[in-house]
């Protein structure tokens, strides 16, 4: 994807950004990272979902979802798949910071940030200098007296109220995810740790036409999350499920492409009407490479549906 050798980003878990760390790349391939965690080791949680801002050229803010999947101690390497592109940027999760009391001003206003979250901040004007229109890209400053430091970036404002704004980050894109982060850093010393969901994200992806080759017949994949499977048995096979209860593989491929995928899984549930629940019992590279490149299918075509 858009990940580049030796430069070093932040990842932020999915529901709880208050949870990050810092990594750099030493190895970037289409689906798979291996990086060198700088800051945040003790927030890396294997298999959970983390969200990074990835800038492009003339273009908006790429959000990316990943998941760290293995952890070498003695080199300090995190082996991390990529899921695809993060396209709800409405839904990130929002921190007030007033309380930080943090300066912030541009030739059009004064004022303190309010909130802030990955795509974006709001911030309390206490003083207008001169009228701003909504869509007017806004360079500002903005000091945390705590470090003391200045972090100067640009701004879009998409609401402009008489006494606050909301706007979404633009560039540098390392000067907002270091202002972000340091906000979180303070504000983690502040607050108790937030109670996490554990729930998987599922998406449907029958549309995809994604076949399935199991031990209980042949059909199509109708959803997947990193926890497992369900799929729809059109052709079943006669089999004594005695010899499924110790976990057996599948085959799975896309219908225009002719690699398969083996995949290593547990039967959780069968029901009368052909659908089958699998739960993926071993994170090989055919069950990660297969996996990233749904999602990347289904970010792609943007017809994204959680079930």
């Amino acid at each position: 994807m858009e990940f580049k050798v030796g430069e070093v980003y932040i990842a932020y878990k999915h529901n709880n950004p208050l949870k990050s760390f810092k990594f750099r790349v030493l190895k970037a391939e289409d689906f798979f990272l291996e990086a060198e965690v700088l800051e945040g080791l003790i927030n890396v949680d294997l298999w959970d979902t983390y969200i990074v801002r990835i800038p492009r050229l003339q273009q908006e803010l790429q959000f990316i979802e990943i998941s760290p999947y293995h952890y070498d101690e003695e080199r300090n390497i995190l082996r991390i798949i990529i899921l695809g592109y993060f396209l709800e940027r409405r839904k990130f999760v929002r921190f007030n910071v007033e309380r930080l009391n943090i300066p912030i001003r541009s030739e059009y206003f004064e004022g303190i940030v309010e909130n802030v979250s990955l795509g974006g901040v709001k911030i309390k004007v206490h003083k207008w200098l001169k009228p701003l229109t909504e869509g007017t890209p806004v360079f500002v400053e903005a000091k945390i007296p705590s470090v003391d430091k200045v972090y100067k970036f640009v701004i879009t404002p998409v609401k402009v109220a008489e006494n606050f704004i909301s706007a979404k980050f633009e560039k540098p894109v390392k000067v907002t995810s270091d202002f972000f982060y340091t906000c979180l850093q303070l504000l983690n010393k502040e607050l108790a740790p937030i109670e996490e969901r554990r729930k998987f994200r599922r998406f449907y992806v029958e549309p995809l036409g994604i076949l399935v080759d199991t031990p209980l017949g042949m059909g199509n994949l109708v959803d997947i999350s990193l926890k497992g499977m369900k799929v729809f048995i059109r052709k079943p096979y006669n089999v004594d499920e005695e010899v499924l209860k110790d976990g057996f593989m599948i085959a799975v491929r896309f219908p225009d492409e002719p690699e398969e995928y083996l995949i290593n899984v547990d039967l959780v549930n069968k029901t009368k009407n052909g659908y089958v629940s699998f739960k993926i019992n071993k994170w090989d590279r055919d069950a990660l490479k297969f996996t990233s490149k749904v999602l990347e299918k289904i970010s792609q075509t943007g017809d994204i549906k959680e079930v």
